[in-house]
């Protein structure tokens, strides 16, 4: 039964997005979209461009995608997000798998599976250049489950697969998310190396760094817009207000529950946000304690794996993202992909508790820690039914939105400056003119026949 739940949620994970999908989404290219034509669409079937030295910042992976969605699919915007749809149900199936081998209890099923496909995620979801984004978080875990399974029992094809994996997704999809992904990488290994006192599996980092590093490498020369941030020091900022980067940092666990939307619909404090932030921080620290406390890294590093990614995530959000001067920022949808791996993290480390550390004869967990992982997970599931139905409930509205793009769009020759950067969310009205120019002169997405 718990097998076929392991396939029969994903993919009916994968049927809700698309109906939301279907619901608040038209096709029709806005936002990223029109850097992507300008700097591709004009040889869209030409390698020229990655033969750069920024080509891992263009994740390689986009050009074999691009060149199927121009010739099979006209660019269709709803490819693209369908097939980020694909990625994140077969991730969800991947960890179903998990969960079923290890026999969780249903309740873990399901809300990981809420996590998974959850519409926090909208922004990724209905932008269609984020399909890339799924795919390289479909990488990240199918390579945890590989590697925990070689841990548990090493085999040849195993050993190969956990050189191969973690190199190619950093230098064809990952991009940014290669810097929390290596750092997970390398410290599991050399955790690993110490705990079972096998030097050689440290090895395994050497493909990763230098991975990484050709990531880093090609990221300094990459074009880096960050429109409203601020150009000053990090010092300039702390000095002037040490408090908000306490708070920005909060709040990016606080987006493990609650969504910006949430936030703003209800009027919620910065104050209640930075709470939620705290609850969420104690009880990934928790889950770290149960890892360790009881050893669950011997049965299975998966938990750990995907709560330390998760943590890294945070890490890096915050070391970046700083710089746009506003607490609240990352709560914003675009992160609730990366930021949900560490929550499925958690998740996973209390299910396996509950599950197996009940053994009046063996290790067991108190019942103190018990009601405090009940009360987290229906903290999780409230926040993940309330962002649901809000999503649910605007999903109306962003119809209309899109309603406006289309037309927008296909009228553009005759739109004002200030309306096409407005409703096409694009800063440079005419780097907007001339992908719409370029995709009518193709007959291409909404100029198709």
């Amino acid at each position: 039964m718990k097998k076929f739940l392991a396939f029969f949620l994903p993919v009916l994970g994968a049927i809700y997005l698309s109906a939301y999908i279907r619901s608040a989404v038209l096709d029709v290219v806005y936002t990223d979209y029109m850097r992507i034509i300008n700097t591709y669409l004009y040889h869209p079937f030409s390698p020229a461009l990655y033969f750069r030295k920024d080509t891992l910042t263009r994740l390689p992976i986009t050009y074999f995608e691009r060149m199927i969605n121009i010739k099979f699919f006209n660019y269709s915007t709803m490819f693209d997000m369908h097939l980020g749809i694909i990625f994140l149900a077969m991730m969800g199936i991947i960890i179903g798998i998990f969960m079923a081998k290890r026999n969780f209890k249903l309740v873990y099923f399901i809300l990981v599976m809420m996590i998974v496909f959850s519409l926090s995620q909208w922004e990724m979801i209905t932008n269609g250049t984020g399909w890339v984004h799924f795919f390289a978080f479909f990488f990240f875990v199918l390579h945890f489950y590989i590697l925990d399974s070689y841990m548990q029992r090493e085999t040849k094809t195993k050993l190969i697969l956990n050189i191969i994996l973690p190199v190619f997704t950093i230098l064809f999809a990952a991009g940014s998310y290669s810097l929390a992904y290596g750092a997970t990488l390398t410290v599991a290994y050399i955790f690993y190396a110490i705990y079972k006192k096998r030097a050689k599996i440290s090895l395994f980092a050497i493909p990763v760094i230098i991975a990484t590093a050709m990531f880093m490498y090609s990221y300094i020369y990459s074009d880096k817009v960050n429109a409203g941030a601020t150009t000053e020091s990090i010092v300039t900022v702390f000095g002037r207000d040490p408090m908000y980067f306490l708070l920005f940092g909060l709040n990016t666990f606080a987006s493990d529950i609650l969504s910006i939307e949430i936030v703003n619909e209800f009027n919620i404090n910065i104050f209640i946000t930075c709470i939620i932030g705290v609850v969420v921080i104690v009880f990934y620290i928790f889950a770290l304690y149960l890892n360790f406390k009881y050893k669950i890294y011997e049965k299975t590093a998966f938990p750990l794996l995907l709560l330390v990614s998760g943590l890294f995530s945070h890490i890096m959000v915050i070391l970046t993202r700083w710089i746009f001067l506003h607490p609240l920022y990352a709560m914003s949808s675009r992160y609730a992909l990366q930021f949900g791996a560490g929550l499925i993290g958690v998740i996973l480390t209390f299910g396996w508790a509950k599950t197996y550390l009940k053994n009046p004869q063996g290790e067991r967990i108190s019942t103190f820690s018990k009601v405090a992982i009940s009360c987290f997970v229906l903290m999780v599931f409230a926040g993940n039914i309330a962002t649901a139905g809000n999503e649910v409930r605007m999903a109306k509205y962003r119809l209309e939105s899109f309603e406006i793009k289309m037309e927008v769009a296909k009228n553009f020759e005759n739109e004002s400056d200030e309306t096409l950067k407005t409703v096409l969310q694009y800063h440079s009205p005419k780097k907007i003119r001339e992908a719409l120019s370029l995709i009518k002169s193709k007959k291409l997405n909404i100029f198709a026949e």
